[in-house]
């Protein structure tokens, strides 16, 4: 059988899953005599259409057509959703017109409809009114000598300026770097050098942090900064700059298009300091339209976005609404549980995004009116656990809950779009359209993470029932498929798999682990090598164990993600090895107001265990398998002692007992 796709229908059908059920002798000889009495009626020209209708009823009554069985209708609404996606983008690049063209179809379809409301300031403009203040962003920065391929970073926090900012900018070919927001000194210096800006825009707000990495040199001095309101000496206020310019339309940038660079995204990646991704004009398209397309988001829905705009999330999928389907966007500076449903309410929003942090937090506020009457029918995003997602849509009436799974920098997504619980995403399982699917699983070792490779040195694809990594086929001729990867190539090189499921090829490894049930349900697992994720942000375990490098007392560092109860993600947990005489009180000190100067809060470890050994590789390479088992149970740590850090006093406290068993049994609650 030298066919490959008969070889692997063969290799299919003697799995277990294609047995037929309810297997005895008596049915089998029931069935072997029917067989017998059928062609003896029809005849011997007609056998070939009973045996042809008795492999039909057989395989009907395996245990994998009884699975397809319950899946054909989500496949079938996949296959139409894929097919509508295709399509449009397919009309988007014949037409190659860049992203801010497509935004201004919307402000010609309807001007005066309302497009973006900030929460805290009541600032509301109208489509054409915030088109206007775009452009002057635009013809204010081209007076200025920008031009197509110069870069600006954005520094901000939510607000309808930072939206106004990236797409005026792209109308004269310029490109926005999304700096976080919470970054500080290193990593922040590093954000903002690596994007090679010509200046950076911030907030009042936001400017001391800035210039202390300026005074600290690791920002050049020199770099041009603005502030979009307020008067401060250090920065020029562009409020005031801008407000003479004119408000049309500027002189249109004939070297931008569809699949010119839009903006960069960053992503902690799998090591060091955040990376930044690439992103297109189409692949800005392409995620916030089919994010719409996937989960039903319409013209007059109005989305509530309370993430930070400087991640894809809210700022592709939840921004990028109003660019596709001529939404409203009610935006909020920072997430407020207290105030989340009020303010749906207050501000009639249909729809909302949301990570697995913000659905704990609000299930842990005590009930409240406005629960009940906010007209919120859908949600999407990331990291809802299934432990929770019944009780929250249950309490809070949500309709449907759009899990995603994909990453800034990746070429491949899975959605859910049948409200599976718990599921990120699916696979089909019809073994025959495996090799037309751009998206697999393929098996890690779980100690290394490295690929387990057979005799060829190719991946071994997972099957229903396995877990592995998901990796994204790398198609350079379909550009949907590509990998674009990082401003860095050194950095979009780490990312490639070679030789995966046939020689020669390649595949962007995502780094994370997913599960494949038997049904073809996908579930995020873990991630992969050095990053983890928490609040809802990915956390370089390189970078944090850098901030404790230059502390000599410190013999080894290794930090890692351990799992809290009821808690989406991952803690960071710091496991140290000192010197000898060490004066812990005074270490921990050190290691705290290192912490909470150079990180954001997501990233500062919630546990430091103090080793008396850290076990290491054959390689001497660190290792964190074991530690990452034991966690922070003081049962497992071998008398080593652990702290835990004190948000509130910005301190470690020794971690006790009894402490250990309020977080276990989720008592405690403000980590």
């Amino acid at each position: 059988m030298d066919d490959p796709m008969l070889s692997q229908l063969a290799y299919w059908l003697r799995k277990p899953g294609f047995q037929v059920m309810e297997e005895t002798p008596r049915l089998a000889l029931f069935r072997i005599g029917l067989l017998a009495v059928a062609m003896m009626l029809v005849g011997r020209s007609s056998w070939w259409l009973v045996l042809a209708a008795f492999a039909v009823y057989r395989l009907m009554r395996t245990e994998f057509a009884q699975r397809a069985r319950k899946t054909i209708k989500r496949d079938i609404t996949g296959l139409f959703l894929l097919i509508r996606v295709k399509r449009e983008i397919k009309k988007r690049l014949n037409a190659n017109q860049p992203i801010h063209e497509i935004w201004l179809e919307r402000v010609r379809e309807h001007p005066l409809k309302e497009a973006a409301v900030e929460v805290e300031t009541g600032r509301s403009l109208n489509y054409r009114d915030l088109n206007q203040l775009m452009n002057k962003y635009a013809n204010y920065f081209a007076a200025q000598g920008y031009k197509q391929g110069d870069v600006v970073a954005l520094f901000m926090e939510n607000n309808i300026d930072f939206f106004a900012l990236w797409l005026g900018l792209s109308k004269i070919g310029v490109v926005s770097a999304f700096i976080n927001s919470n970054l500080k000194l290193e990593p922040l210096g590093h954000s903002i050098n690596v994007s090679a800006c010509k200046s950076i825009v911030t907030t009042s707000s936001l400017l001391p942090t800035l210039e202390k990495a300026k005074a600290q040199g690791l920002v050049a001095k020199d770099l041009k900064a603005f502030v979009n309101n307020g008067d401060v000496d250090s920065a020029e206020n562009l409020e005031k700059a801008i407000d003479e310019v004119s408000g049309t339309e500027p002189a249109k940038c004939a070297a931008v298009d569809f699949q010119s660079v839009l903006c960069y995204i960053y992503t902690s990646g799998t090591t060091g300091n955040p990376k930044p991704a690439v992103i297109k004009h189409f692949r800005y398209y392409w995620m916030a339209m089919g994010a719409g397309e996937a989960f039903g988001i319409k013209h007059d829905d109005r989305v509530y976005i309370t993430m930070p705009v400087y991640h894809s999330a809210a700022g592709i999928l939840g921004v990028g609404s109003t660019i596709v389907k001529g939404t409203t966007i009610v935006i909020r500076k920072k997430f407020s549980a207290s105030n989340f449903w009020k303010d749906a309410v207050a501000y009639k929003c249909t729809a909302s995004q949301y990570i697995g942090e913000l659905c704990r937090y609000l299930l842990a506020q005590k009930p409240t009116p406005e629960e009940k009457q906010h007209k919120i029918r859908v949600m999407w995003g990331n990291g809802l656990r299934g432990e929770i997602w019944p009780e929250f849509t249950s309490r809070f009436g949500i309709e449907k809950i759009g899990e995603l799974y994909g990453s800034t920098e990746g070429n491949s997504n899975i959605v859910n779009i049948d409200n599976h619980v718990g599921s990120c995403g699916f696979f089909p399982i019809y073994p025959f359209i495996s090799s037309l699917y751009p998206v697999r699983l393929v098996r890690v070792d779980e100690e290394t993470g490295a690929l387990i490779r057979d005799k060829d040195g190719l991946a071994v694809p997972c099957r229903p029932g396995e877990t592995g990594e998901m990796i994204g086929l790398i198609k350079n001729k379909d550009i949907l498929l590509r990998f674009e990867g990082y401003v860095d190539k050194g950095d979009t090189a780490k990312k490639i798999y070679r030789d995966v499921i046939k020689k020669g090829d390649q595949v962007f490894a995502s780094g994370d682990i997913l599960h494949w049930d038997e049904l073809g349900y996908l579930y995020f697992k873990d991630r992969r090598g050095d990053t983890f994720r928490w609040k809802g942000e990915n956390v370089s375990t390189t970078e944090v164990e850098g901030i404790l490098q230059p502390v000599k007392s410190i013999v080894d560092c290794t930090v890692y993600g351990v799992e809290i109860y009821k808690q989406e993600g991952r803690a960071g947990m710091a496991a140290l090895q000192l010197e000898a005489g060490v004066d812990i009180k005074d270490l921990l000190a050190e290691a705290a107001q290192r912490f909470t100067a150079n990180l954001g809060s997501y990233a500062i470890p919630v546990f430091i265990r103090i080793c008396t050994e850290v076990e290491k590789t054959g390689t001497y390479k660190l290792k964190k398998t074991d530690l990452q088992k034991d966690g922070f149970d003081l049962s497992k740590v071998n008398n080593d002692s652990i702290y835990f850090f004190n948000a509130a006093e910005k301190k470690y406290i020794e971690l006790t007992p009894e402490l250990q068993r309020q977080i276990d049994s989720g008592e405690y609650t403000r980590i």
